[in-house]
C-alpha cells in the first residue's frame, strides 16, 4: 500500500510538472505579444512619447522621453535644478550630466548604448526575434513577487542576455534581468514591471517600473503616454 501510495503521488507531481512546463518559449511569446496588444497592432508603432515622475533617494525627478521607432530615443530627467539628458541613436550615445561637473556631452560606452538600444524596439524585443537573430530559451518558472512566471531568455550574438519573467496568468512582463560589463566590473540591472493600462489605440503599456541597481532603486510612474506622432529627428543628434 505504501509502494502504491508513493507512486500515485510521484505520477501526480510528474503530471503537474508537465503541464506547467508543457508551453513552449513561443507559445508564452506569442500569449505576450496578445496580451501587448497583438502583432498586426504593434506593428503599427512609429513612435513614443511619455512624461514620467521618478522617485530616487526621497527626490522627485519629472522626466521626458521620445522614442522614433529604431532610429533614436531622448531622455530628460531634472535634477536639482538642473537637466540631465541621454542621447540614443542607432550604435552611439552620450550623455550630459551637469551633476557630475560638466555641461558637455559625454559619449556613453558601448556596452550601456547595447543596453539601451533595446529600448529603440517599441514593438518589443520578442516581436518577430527570430528574425532579429535572437534564440528564446525558455528557463522554467519562477515566483516574482508571490506571483507565478515563466522564465524566458532572449540570447544575440554581440548582445547581453536578457531574462524575462513573464506573468503565468495575464503573461505580462513582470521583470527582466540584464548584465552589463561597466568599466570592468559586471553590473545587474533588475527592471520590476506593474500597472499595465491599455491605451485608447490598443497599445498596453507598464504605466510603473522600478529599477534595481547596486546604487539603489529608481522608481519611475508614466504620468502621460502619446504613441505615433511626428518626432524631430534633430531630438536624436549629439546634445
Amino acid at each position: 500500500m505504501q509502494v502504491s501510495k508513493w507512486l500515485t503521488v510521484t505520477l501526480a507531481v510528474c503530471l503537474l510538472g508537465g503541464k506547467a512546463f508543457s508551453q513552449s518559449a513561443d507559445d508564452i511569446i506569442n500569449k505576450n505579444l496578445d496580451a501587448m496588444g497583438g502583432k498586426d497592432k504593434l506593428a503599427t508603432l512609429t513612435s513614443l512619447y511619455t512624461e514620467t515622475s521618478s522617485q530616487i533617494m526621497g527626490q522627485d525627478l519629472p522626466g521626458k522621453t521620445w522614442i522614433s521607432n529604431g532610429q533614436g530615443m531622448r531622455t530628460e530627467m531634472e535634477m536639482m535644478g538642473s537637466k540631465m539628458i541621454t542621447v540614443i541613436n542607432k550604435d552611439k550615445g552620450w550623455i550630459v550630466s551637469p551633476m557630475s561637473g560638466s555641461t558637455d556631452p559625454q559619449p556613453l560606452p558601448d556596452e550601456a548604448v547595447k543596453a539601451y538600444a533595446n529600448k529603440l524596439d517599441l514593438a518589443g524585443q520578442f516581436f518577430n526575434y527570430a528574425q532579429k537573430g535572437y534564440t528564446a530559451t525558455l528557463l522554467g518558472n519562477e515566483k516574482v513577487d508571490g506571483k507565478d512566471t515563466y522564465k524566458i531568455k532572449l540570447s544575440k550574438t554581440g548582445q547581453n542576455d536578457v531574462v524575462f519573467y513573464i506573468d503565468a496568468t495575464t503573461y505580462l512582463i513582470d521583470k527582466t534581468s540584464l548584465t552589463i560589463n561597466m568599466n570592468g566590473t559586471d553590473t545587474q540591472t533588475d527592471m520590476i514591471f506593474s500597472d499595465y493600462k491599455k491605451s485608447p489605440e490598443g497599445y498596453t503599456l507598464p504605466y510603473s517600473y522600478k529599477m534595481t541597481l547596486p546604487q539603489g532603486e529608481l522608481d519611475v510612474s508614466v504620468t502621460k503616454a502619446t504613441f505615433n506622432q511626428p518626432v524631430d529627428p534633430k531630438l536624436f543628434q549629439n546634445p
